[in-house]
């Protein structure tokens, strides 16, 4: 048997790897945000090509999404376990034949009503609003020749984790990213459509990369639907309530982008911004850890080991708690700041600034609460529970819908509205997942860890105000981007170190792990 030591070695290494893959991937992704926000942004197109993603990403998500974490991973490990290998791809072949047949309908659907699906989720278009209607319908049939490549792609990233082959999982979408990028560079500032196109030949990179990582595994790939395996039964059942729960995800940001269309043209853009903004830091902590800590969690479960889950889930929530709890902090004190540094380029204005800075201060709070869903909702995967995830998404949408009518209505924060309801929204959707967990499986996540909580914020606490005194004393020369990144710089290092600092007199054992991290992490630089 695997002791609780050997867990967490392995988990570390994993972890520290696809966190390194999927801060290239966040850094990467980030850098085609700032390349739409230079290039596109003064042509006048780049919210249309931002809105143009959302019925391919929607395709995504009703065929891959979820079903990725919440069955592939799960089901297929646990057979591995077993040494009942074909019988896990029974189910997982039968899955992947279904959703490309699937594939094949809604791509039809939506490449026919187009222009009805897009009057909806861009709804602020049609009540005349500035906004390219006519660009808009155009790039999203080019960008939903892409969702083919991308959902295929995620498949096979399942498979691959679930062999606990990190690293082309992690690293293929960076290539894809790149492929954005360069396409972005070439055609942003001269044209929308050209842009779509080598995005979609970017996927198809993706797609290739992916393959060829796992093409040895399809051996026991068959071209069948084996709808009567009880493998296949066991992962639809955990399939469709993820699928949904992923859709409903998708629709919590049609949701935040269909209320920016109702403001004066960017601000979509300057919303998508301050969103990806916070994503980084989720990308990087809550969902590489989750990826490596779902398949060791799945196996202590198959294998009825309930202290080692309990083990191994405390220390990935603890070590996501602590990085994304500091790390929001200083988001929040910041935002300005960063939002200046990351998006005001040439001809780039304060009064985009100022609004992105907002709304990145309304989203920082969040980046606590959907770290611990992020986590969570692997927790609940690793026991084949997803219709928790489901509900939870169903009330998130609820929530958010509410908020934003009550923030755009009865008050006069503007875009900040949107990003404020997503993460109040957020939080209830967090107490709900550790209330429900208790229930389910008798362990008190709050209870338990309330005094590494009060730790952690018995930290933040001084951390916050050296970081706004140091904020508040260096400003920087607006013009220059140098002194903009060096006057960041400062509050931010002497705000970690000083984090850093009390928790080691505080004896928070993660900290040693977080070390453990980084420095995988600096082993994997070096040999790359």
């Amino acid at each position: 048997m695997e002791s609780s030591s050997d867990s967490v070695k392995k988990l570390t290494g994993a972890a520290g790897l696809v966190m390194f893959g999927t801060f290239l991937s966040r850094i990467t992704g980030f850098l085609r945000n700032v390349l739409i926000t230079t290039q596109m942004k003064p042509m006048g197109y780049s919210d249309e090509f931002i809105l143009a993603f959302t019925l391919p990403d929607l395709v995504y998500d009703l065929l891959a999404g979820g079903a990725i974490a919440a069955a592939f991973i799960p089901i297929l490990s646990t057979y591995l376990s077993k040494d009942q290998e074909r019988t896990g791809w029974k189910a997982i072949s039968t899955f992947m034949n279904l959703s490309v047949i699937l594939m094949v309908v809604l791509e039809i659907v939506f490449f026919i009503f187009t222009d009805s699906f897009m009057a909806v989720f861009a709804s602020g278009y049609k009540e005349g609003a500035s906004g390219d209607k006519e660009l808009l319908i155009r790039l999203t049939r080019i960008l939903l020749l892409n969702a083919p490549f991308m959902m295929l792609a995620g498949q096979l990233n399942g498979i691959l984790n679930s062999y606990k082959r990190f690293a082309v999982a992690a690293f293929g979408p960076v290539i894809y990213n790149i492929c954005t990028i360069l396409s972005i560079g070439a055609f942003g500032a001269r044209n929308a459509e050209l842009t779509a196109w080598g995005v979609v030949a970017g996927g198809a990179v993706f797609f290739v990369i992916q393959f060829s990582g796992a093409f040895r595994h399809f051996v026991n790939y068959r071209p069948k639907l084996f709808l009567k395996s009880e493998a296949f039964r066991e992962l639809i059942h955990q399939a469709v309530p993820s699928l949904i729960s992923s859709t409903i995800i998708e629709i919590n940001v049609i949701i935040s982008r269909n209320y920016a269309t109702f403001y004066e043209a960017g601000m979509v853009t300057i919303l998508n911004n301050a969103n990806k903004t916070w994503q980084l830091p989720l990308g990087i902590f809550a969902q590489s850890i989750g990826i490596a800590l779902l398949p060791t969690l799945s196996e202590h479960y198959a294998k009825e080991n309930p202290e080692e889950y309990k083990k191994v889930l405390y220390k990935g929530l603890r070590v996501v708690f602590l990085l994304s709890f500091i790390t929001s902090v200083i988001m929040m004190i910041l935002s300005g700041d960063i939002m200046r540094i990351l998006f005001k380029w040439g001809s780039g204005s304060e009064y985009d600034v100022f609004y992105g800075g907002l709304c990145l201060m309304a989203y920082s709070a969040t980046l606590v609460f959907s770290s611990m869903i992020a986590l969570m909702t692997r927790a609940f995967y690793s026991v084949h529970d997803s219709r928790t995830p489901l509900f939870g998404g169903v009330l998130g949408i609820a929530i958010l819908y509410l908020l934003n009518v009550i923030f755009r209505n009865l008050t006069g924060i503007g875009i900040a509205g949107t990003a404020l309801a997503y993460s109040m929204s957020q939080f209830v959707i967090m107490m709900v997942y550790m209330l429900l967990f208790r229930r389910k499986t008798g362990i008190d996540i709050i209870t338990d860890n309330f005094g590494y909580i009060v730790k952690a914020m018995i930290g933040a606490v001084p951390t916050g105000i050296a970081v706004y005194g140091l904020s508040v004393l260096i400003r920087p020369d607006i013009g220059s981007k140098i002194s903009q990144i060096a006057a960041i710089c400062v509050p931010v290092a002497v705000g970690l170190g000083l984090f850093w600092l009390i928790l080691l007199k505080l004896r928070v054992s993660e900290i040693k792990f977080i070390n453990d991290l980084v420095l995988s992490k600096l082993k994997i630089f070096r040999r790359s």
